[in-house]
């Protein structure tokens, strides 16, 4: 039964257990290769309805030339940055760049991994909804392809990014310094969910609890902007639960804020809130080296800013 049209000999090695070289002298009725084998490889090619195509030169050698990418959706500014960032870096490798989303559904996000191992794609770029199932981690290993994971960590699969754990715990000691009384509070709706252990926003949690008990202070988590008031500050695990916070207490709250990621949203702001800040080109270009075999960095880095001049 067909799955796709218009397969690739990427595809039809696959299919039939053979090497790309061996489809090639079937498909051009070369010499050096079993009758069998040549037959088999020919009613494969039929039934998938096989049409040479631009690009094919490269599949032979055993390059697609495409990068595969798995992203929540394009909704937050963060994954439109990092996508743009994505599609100029692979560019400039000769590489062209195919998106599929998952809606933070992880059925929707293996049956992504799924297709692009069926295309062939030459590696993969993985913002995971996140799993503690060692199977899935088992699986992303036996496509035997460069994964990188990026925003949420699975396991000890190749990850590149920021350390999340430390840079929410550099932003609390940071904005408790600066409200030294009082109570602090956490804002992240999302743990509401039940999360994995090495998702970014479980670790910036931690990172949150971590520093407020090294300091000593009062402390809680709160996951809806009814329980926001009360608190000397708050620390909130996105920028755009910052904005939630700020809608909510007025736009001239006398709690201290901070969030997570430097959106260009804050910038448009009149309130001072301390966020984290790093590229996503740094992030780009060092999934691209890691999926084209060259020496790469895992972690990015980041710094602790403000989202406007001192003096606005």
């Amino acid at each position: 039964m067909k799955r796709f049209s218009n397969v690739t000999t990427t595809q039809i090695a696959r299919i039939c257990g053979v090497s790309q070289g061996t489809v090639d002298r079937a498909l051009h009725n070369r010499s050096e290769i079993k009758e069998e084998t040549k037959q088999k490889i020919l009613a494969v090619a039929k039934e998938y309805d096989y049409v040479p195509r631009v690009g094919e030169k490269a599949t032979l050698k055993g390059k697609s030339m495409l990068i595969g990418v798995v992203l929540f959706d394009l909704y937050n500014e963060f994954f439109s940055k990092l996508a743009m960032s994505l599609v100029n870096q692979a560019k400039k490798a000769g590489y062209s760049v195919v998106f599929l989303f998952s809606n933070k559904d992880i059925k929707t996000e293996k049956s992504a991994i799924d297709y692009f191992n069926y295309i062939g794609v030459d590696g993969i770029v993985l913002f995971s909804v996140g799993s503690d199932d060692e199977g899935y981690a088992t699986y992303l290993r036996s496509l035997m392809k460069p994964i990188v994971l990026i925003g949420n960590r699975i396991e000890n699969l190749t990850y590149i990014g920021i350390d999340d754990y430390r840079a929410m715990y550099d932003l609390t000691i940071r904005q408790a310094g600066e409200q030294p009384e009082g109570e602090i509070a956490y804002f992240a709706p999302v743990l509401s969910q039940k999360l994995s252990q090495n998702n970014a926003q479980t670790l910036r949690a931690k990172g949150f609890v971590d520093a407020m008990i090294s300091l000593k202070r009062e402390y809680r988590i709160v996951v809806n902007t009814e329980a926001l008031k009360g608190s000397a500050g708050i620390v909130c695990s996105t920028d755009y639960y910052a904005l939630q916070a700020l809608k909510k207490l007025g736009y001239a709250p006398k709690e201290k804020l901070a969030g997570f990621d430097n959106l260009s949203v804050l910038k448009t702001l009149r309130t001072k809130i301390l966020t984290v800040e790093y590229s996503t080109d740094r992030i780009a270009i060092e999934c691209l080296k890691c999926v084209l075999g060259r020496k790469y960095k895992k972690e990015i880095e980041y710094r602790i800013v403000y989202n406007m001049d001192e003096d606005f």
